[in-house]
């Protein structure tokens, strides 16, 4: 995702990894590294959010997800600036 972002300097938009629960500390542990840091404008762990495979599911059984945008990920999304260290 960081190449993404080093490649779009302009792109302005949330990322969101996906996987394991058991995963997140690992997913936040590598987005916090300093290198990453220094992106251009925000830094990845300003960019970038978890969601557990349990939080994809919930969102997949929604009766009405044919009608909502991508700011129901806000929901579910997991921040790495808030996750203590």
């Amino acid at each position: 995702m960081a190449d993404l972002l080093a490649l779009q300097p302009n792109m302005d938009i949330r990322l969101h990894i996906v996987g394991p629960e058991d995963r997140r500390r690992k997913v936040f542990d590598e987005i916090r590294r300093p290198v990453f840091s220094l992106i251009e404008g925000k830094s990845l762990q300003e960019r970038c959010t978890f969601l557990s495979y349990g939080s994809v599911e919930e969102i997949g059984k929604l009766p009405h997800l044919g009608h909502v945008n991508d700011s129901i990920l806000s929901e579910y999304e997991d921040d790495a600036r808030s996750e203590g260290v």
